[in-house]
């Protein structure tokens, strides 16, 4: 990418100023830096800070902005919230950071079935105001209370949620309106509840890793409340809980809703910091889904059954509320609980496993810094995950006073050693998205003619290559 000098950023900037309002466009330096920066800040380069950060406000807007950005060939970053774990939030080059904060319309159409929103607004408020509905939000990434929607829909990801009981928030998108990198914007799906069979558009853009467009407005189905039933089990070690998980599919019991693993050092920590008495050992925690409270009590209960067959220490049903917003609490933010007591940042990771190789897959994560001295100085991982999904979170937290080539090179062996255990296991991330940091490991999973088959489709709708250039490997 071709970098402009202090005049022409100087001038692209009057020239956006006439294309939207003054007062949503910087180039504060703090602003250009918090549009810029993941957990991993100390990747952060002043070179590569953008030019300036531009907040639209409506699809007109944005409209302008892709326009003007691609007859110039200048980059254009879309940002939510930044929480996104793969490394697409921060940008090896300067362009201009599109936030989408302003895109912030919420509308729920009872009589149609659906409700629309802007792809600015943060998960937990439209979770809140489709509770006060009695609707769900079929989406619970753990960092909900500030993650962007529009970035959950580009990632498909529905975080916690255990997909076989659910589904991905795919399966709920009726329509979308997206702006093109050439500044069209189109309307694509249906306000039916019934979705488009055939070609459908917005299947490119749900899941597309930002690559094609920009995503102005969702339009999603309503789905009812669910009432809830609860259950907490305890182990005396990690092995007996995978396999009351592998049973569970084994058996056929309804999948929760929610399943939640934390090893014992993650428990205790978890466990210390709510106050309640310290488990005996590691921890499994789940949330049965029912359209009555009759039938989640009964595959709660079914899921008690199952589990005890494994012999845990103890298998409950949690009716205590308090007791289970104190124990979910302790898994839903145990990464910055462990950040906190470690002193020490994140280079946390996702490896997904099959139902057969759930064992195994355990002992390869809690092994997951043998043989890799850079990961052996860090130490044993902190193992918790949505177990439930099958889904393995080694967390290695790389030392604060670490300088940082070194933090760098250790979460680079963290990426390689999870592209090698997906390979190993035939899967892929099913959380936090494709490419970024994890281009190699897609190369290697489905070959390079699929990268360059993303490629050419990004192609035809960017033909400049400006919307998000950074998340695609280079040719």
């Amino acid at each position: 990418m071709v970098r402009l000098t202090e005049q022409e950023v100087s001038a692209m900037v009057k020239d956006l100023c006439r294309l939207i309002n003054p007062k949503f466009i910087t180039t504060s330096l703090l602003e250009r830096i918090n549009s810029a920066t993941d957990y991993r800040i100390s990747e952060l380069k002043r070179e590569n800070l953008p030019y300036v950060v531009v907040r639209p406000g409506s699809a007109d807007e944005v409209s302008k902005l892709m326009a003007y950005a691609s007859s110039r060939k200048i980059p254009v970053f879309v940002r939510g919230s930044g929480t996104c774990l793969k490394g697409s939030a921060t940008y090896p080059f300067p362009g201009i950071v599109l936030r989408t904060s302003r895109l912030s319309d919420f509308k729920i159409y009872q009589n149609y079935g659906f409700f629309e929103c802007g792809p600015g607004l943060r998960v937990l408020y439209v979770a809140d105001e489709l509770a006060k509905e009695g609707c769900f939000l079929p989406m619970y990434p753990g960092s909900r209370r500030i993650a962007s929607v529009g970035g959950i829909i580009s990632n498909n990801t529905s975080g916690h949620i255990v997909d076989s009981s659910v589904g991905k928030i795919r399966d709920y998108i009726l329509g979308l309106q997206v702006v093109l990198p050439t500044g069209e914007i189109l309307e694509m799906g249906t306000k039916s509840l019934r979705r488009a069979a055939g070609t459908d558009l917005t299947q490119y853009f749900v899941g597309g890793d930002g690559l094609l467009g920009v995503i102005t407005n969702i339009r999603v189905r309503l789905v009812p409340a669910f009432k809830s039933a609860y259950g907490v089990a305890f182990f005396d070690s990690v092995p007996p809980l995978v396999k009351a998980v592998q049973r569970m599919y084994f058996e056929r019991i309804p999948p929760p809703l929610f399943m939640e693993l934390l090893d014992s050092r993650c428990a205790e920590i978890g466990f210390r910091l709510k106050e309640l008495p310290l488990p005996p050992g590691p921890v499994l925690m789940f949330r049965a889904i029912g359209e009555t409270e009759e039938i989640a009590s009964y595959k709660v209960e079914r899921l008690v059954e199952t589990i005890q067959k494994e012999k845990p220490i103890e298998c409950k049903r949690v009716v205590d509320m308090e007791y289970w917003d104190k124990v979910w609490s302790a898994r839903e933010v145990i990464g910055s609980y462990i950040q906190r007591e470690r002193k020490a940042f994140s280079a946390n990771t996702e490896v997904v496993s099959t139902v057969a190789n759930l064992l195994d897959c355990y002992t390869d994560c809690e092994e997951f810094q043998k043989g890799i001295p850079i990961l052996e100085e860090v130490g044993k991982p902190y193992l918790f995950g949505h177990i439930g999904a099958l889904t393995f979170h080694p967390g290695m937290y790389v030392p604060i006073a670490w300088p940082s080539e070194k933090k760098m090179r250790a979460l680079e062996a963290v990426m390689r050693k999870e592209a090698q255990l997906n390979l190993k296991y035939g899967t892929c991330g099913g959380e936090w998205g494709q490419f970024s940091r994890r281009s190699d490991f897609d190369r290697q999973r489905y070959g390079e003619k699929t990268i360059q088959l993303v490629r050419a489709i990004k192609g035809v709708f960017d033909p400049n290559n400006i919307l998000n250039p950074s998340i695609l490997p280079e040719e």
